[in-house]
Protein backbone atom coordinates (compact mmCIF):
# COMPACT_ATOMS: atom_id res chain seq x y z
CA UNK A 1 0.00 0.00 0.00
CA UNK A 2 2.78 2.33 0.52
CA UNK A 3 4.20 1.58 -2.18
CA UNK A 4 0.96 3.04 -4.47
CA UNK A 5 0.81 5.88 -2.41
CA UNK A 6 4.11 7.00 -3.88
CA UNK A 7 4.01 5.99 -6.77
CA UNK A 8 0.22 8.36 -6.97
CA UNK A 9 2.42 10.99 -5.57
CA UNK A 10 5.01 10.60 -7.89
CA UNK A 11 2.63 10.69 -10.98
CA UNK A 12 1.09 13.77 -9.42
CA UNK A 13 4.35 15.62 -9.20
CA UNK A 14 5.07 14.45 -12.59
CA UNK A 15 1.71 15.56 -13.87
CA UNK A 16 2.37 19.25 -12.28
CA UNK A 17 6.06 19.88 -14.10
CA UNK A 18 6.94 21.88 -16.78
CA UNK A 19 9.56 19.97 -18.23
CA UNK A 20 11.92 19.01 -16.18
CA UNK A 21 11.21 21.70 -13.95
CA UNK A 22 9.34 21.29 -10.42
CA UNK A 23 5.99 22.63 -9.41
CA UNK A 24 7.67 25.09 -6.98
CA UNK A 25 9.61 26.33 -10.19
CA UNK A 26 6.04 26.96 -11.59
CA UNK A 27 4.58 28.80 -8.44
CA UNK A 28 7.79 31.41 -8.18
CA UNK A 29 6.88 32.04 -11.82
CA UNK A 30 3.57 33.03 -10.88
CA UNK A 31 4.34 34.98 -7.94
CA UNK A 32 6.85 36.59 -10.46
CA UNK A 33 4.28 37.38 -13.02
CA UNK A 34 1.88 38.64 -10.20
CA UNK A 35 4.28 41.20 -9.14
CA UNK A 36 5.45 42.18 -12.52
CA UNK A 37 1.71 42.92 -12.99
CA UNK A 38 1.48 45.32 -9.82
CA UNK A 39 4.91 47.02 -10.72
CA UNK A 40 3.41 47.93 -14.32
CA UNK A 41 0.57 48.96 -12.68
CA UNK A 42 2.50 51.43 -10.33
CA UNK A 43 4.19 52.52 -13.36
CA UNK A 44 1.42 53.10 -15.66
CA UNK A 45 -0.22 55.53 -12.39
CA UNK A 46 2.62 57.19 -11.75
CA UNK A 47 3.42 58.00 -16.28
CA UNK A 48 0.28 59.22 -16.48
CA UNK A 49 -0.41 62.17 -19.13
CA UNK A 50 0.63 65.21 -17.35
CA UNK A 51 -1.28 68.34 -17.27
CA UNK A 52 0.90 70.14 -19.63
CA UNK A 53 0.31 67.72 -22.46
CA UNK A 54 -3.41 67.37 -21.68
CA UNK A 55 -2.96 71.38 -21.89
CA UNK A 56 -1.31 71.59 -25.56
CA UNK A 57 -3.86 69.07 -27.26
CA UNK A 58 -6.57 71.39 -26.02
CA UNK A 59 -4.95 74.21 -26.99
CA UNK A 60 -4.28 72.72 -30.61
CA UNK A 61 -7.41 72.48 -31.02
CA UNK A 62 -8.63 75.42 -29.58
CA UNK A 63 -6.12 77.45 -31.92
CA UNK A 64 -7.22 75.49 -35.10
CA UNK A 65 -11.01 75.98 -34.68
CA UNK A 66 -9.88 80.10 -34.08
CA UNK A 67 -7.48 79.71 -37.32
CA UNK A 68 -10.15 78.45 -39.38
CA UNK A 69 -12.78 81.06 -38.43
CA UNK A 70 -10.13 84.15 -39.21
CA UNK A 71 -9.71 82.51 -42.84
CA UNK A 72 -13.94 82.41 -42.67
CA UNK A 73 -13.71 86.02 -41.93
CA UNK A 74 -10.71 87.41 -44.01
CA UNK A 75 -12.27 85.45 -47.08
CA UNK A 76 -15.66 87.39 -46.50
CA UNK A 77 -14.61 91.35 -46.36
CA UNK A 78 -18.89 91.67 -46.33
CA UNK A 79 -20.32 89.71 -43.31
CA UNK A 80 -23.37 87.80 -44.71
CA UNK A 81 -25.37 85.06 -44.26
CA UNK A 82 -23.08 82.56 -46.22
CA UNK A 83 -20.27 83.92 -43.97
CA UNK A 84 -22.09 83.87 -40.74
CA UNK A 85 -22.99 79.71 -41.99
CA UNK A 86 -19.48 79.22 -42.37
CA UNK A 87 -18.41 80.62 -38.98
CA UNK A 88 -21.05 78.51 -37.26
CA UNK A 89 -19.83 75.04 -39.08
CA UNK A 90 -16.35 75.85 -38.05
CA UNK A 91 -17.22 76.38 -35.15
CA UNK A 92 -19.85 72.84 -34.84
CA UNK A 93 -16.40 71.38 -36.40
CA UNK A 94 -14.14 72.80 -33.67
CA UNK A 95 -16.59 71.69 -30.57
CA UNK A 96 -16.48 68.31 -32.16
CA UNK A 97 -12.88 67.99 -32.24
CA UNK A 98 -13.09 69.50 -28.44
CA UNK A 99 -15.37 66.57 -27.25
CA UNK A 100 -13.16 64.05 -28.62
CA UNK A 101 -10.06 65.33 -26.50
CA UNK A 102 -9.36 63.45 -23.53
CA UNK A 103 -8.53 65.00 -20.63
CA UNK A 104 -8.16 63.24 -16.65
CA UNK A 105 -7.95 66.92 -14.71
CA UNK A 106 -10.72 68.00 -13.33
CA UNK A 107 -9.96 71.71 -13.53
CA UNK A 108 -8.83 71.45 -17.27
CA UNK A 109 -11.97 69.14 -17.88
CA UNK A 110 -13.90 72.02 -16.72
CA UNK A 111 -12.21 74.17 -19.09
CA UNK A 112 -13.37 72.09 -21.98
CA UNK A 113 -16.92 71.72 -20.74
CA UNK A 114 -16.87 75.72 -20.41
CA UNK A 115 -15.52 76.38 -24.33
CA UNK A 116 -18.05 73.42 -25.53
CA UNK A 117 -20.63 75.84 -23.52
CA UNK A 118 -19.33 78.70 -25.11
CA UNK A 119 -19.22 77.69 -28.24
CA UNK A 120 -22.80 76.39 -28.21
CA UNK A 121 -23.65 80.33 -27.57
CA UNK A 122 -21.21 81.31 -30.57
CA UNK A 123 -22.75 78.62 -32.96
CA UNK A 124 -26.36 79.63 -31.97
CA UNK A 125 -25.94 83.35 -32.47
CA UNK A 126 -23.77 83.08 -35.75
CA UNK A 127 -26.73 80.57 -36.93
CA UNK A 128 -29.28 83.51 -35.57
CA UNK A 129 -27.21 86.63 -37.92
CA UNK A 130 -26.97 84.01 -40.69
CA UNK A 131 -31.10 83.41 -40.83
CA UNK A 132 -31.88 87.21 -40.21
CA UNK A 133 -29.50 88.17 -42.98
CA UNK A 134 -30.89 85.84 -45.51
CA UNK A 135 -34.53 86.88 -45.08
CA UNK A 136 -33.00 90.16 -44.70
CA UNK A 137 -34.51 90.56 -41.28
CA UNK A 138 -31.81 93.53 -40.30
CA UNK A 139 -33.25 94.40 -36.95
CA UNK A 140 -33.37 90.46 -35.89
CA UNK A 141 -29.80 90.41 -37.32
CA UNK A 142 -28.58 93.45 -35.56
CA UNK A 143 -29.88 91.85 -32.01
CA UNK A 144 -28.69 88.39 -33.47
CA UNK A 145 -24.89 89.99 -34.17
CA UNK A 146 -24.32 92.25 -30.79
CA UNK A 147 -25.33 88.28 -29.26
CA UNK A 148 -23.14 87.07 -31.07
CA UNK A 149 -19.95 89.14 -30.51
CA UNK A 150 -21.13 88.66 -26.50
CA UNK A 151 -20.71 85.11 -26.81
CA UNK A 152 -17.78 85.54 -29.11
CA UNK A 153 -16.38 88.14 -26.72
CA UNK A 154 -16.14 85.79 -23.76
CA UNK A 155 -13.79 83.81 -25.70
CA UNK A 156 -10.64 85.76 -24.97
CA UNK A 157 -10.66 85.71 -21.26
CA UNK A 158 -11.60 82.15 -20.82
CA UNK A 159 -8.54 81.45 -23.50
CA UNK A 160 -6.40 83.64 -20.88
CA UNK A 161 -8.08 81.45 -17.93
CA UNK A 162 -7.37 78.38 -19.66
CA UNK A 163 -3.30 80.06 -20.40
CA UNK A 164 -2.90 80.87 -16.50
CA UNK A 165 -3.84 77.43 -15.12
CA UNK A 166 -1.49 75.64 -18.11
CA UNK A 167 1.50 77.78 -17.58
CA UNK A 168 4.36 75.59 -16.20
CA UNK A 169 5.92 76.38 -13.02
CA UNK A 170 9.22 76.97 -12.43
Amino acid sequence: MVISRLRTVKGVRRAATWGDRPLVWLRHARRGIWFSRVAIAVLAAGCSESKLAQCNRLSQVVNGTVAEVQAVVQANSQPNDQAFSAVADRFEQGKAAISAVEISDAQLNDYKGQLLTLYDQIIAAARKVSTALEQENFDAARAAHQEFLTAANQESPLVDEVNTYCQVSP
